[in-house]
């Protein structure tokens, strides 16, 4: 249990980087995928409540320490997504890659209308990481095993 944890605090910290370095060169619009937030979701889709709310609330931290806004608020929004999609974990088809593609991309809208940041850049982080999504999931799935452990 404990190397499996160990595992995913480093996948979060290696997406973090990622998301940081790579793609703020790879950025649409101006802006980037929320790579975070759909760990996060995948998490909480694939593990439950309880480890969508831990890696919610360290990737809510890495961008709280890590960003200008008020800290506290990206934890918790990050915190919120952890548990909703641990909580929807048995009532949708996570496998479905429209399932995961929406529920980023709303989770996108949740965490920014905390931020409160401009609609237009809202918009298209949504659109960019719902699009993401399903790739995200699937590397994280060949990673971490389909299933509940």
């Amino acid at each position: 249990m404990y190397r499996h944890r160990l595992a995913v605090y480093i996948t979060i910290l290696l997406l973090f980087f990622v998301e940081l370095i790579l793609f703020d060169k790879l950025r649409i619009y101006g802006v980037r995928p929320e790579i975070l937030l759909i760990a996060t979701v995948f998490f909480g889709f694939h593990f439950g409540i309880a480890r969508g709310i831990e890696i919610g609330a360290l990737s809510g931290i890495l961008k709280d320490v890590f960003s200008i806004t008020t800290f506290g608020v990206n934890i918790f929004s990050f915190l919120l997504i952890g548990f909703l999609s641990g909580y929807l974990k048995d009532k949708l088809f996570k496998e479905n890659f429209v399932t995961q593609a929406l529920f980023s991309c709303f989770s996108v809208y949740i965490v920014c209308g905390f931020a409160s940041a401009p609609v237009g850049a809202v918009l298209y982080k949504g659109l960019y990481t719902g699009i993401f999504a399903p790739f995200l999931f699937l590397v994280l799935t060949k990673i971490f095993g389909p299933k509940e452990t």
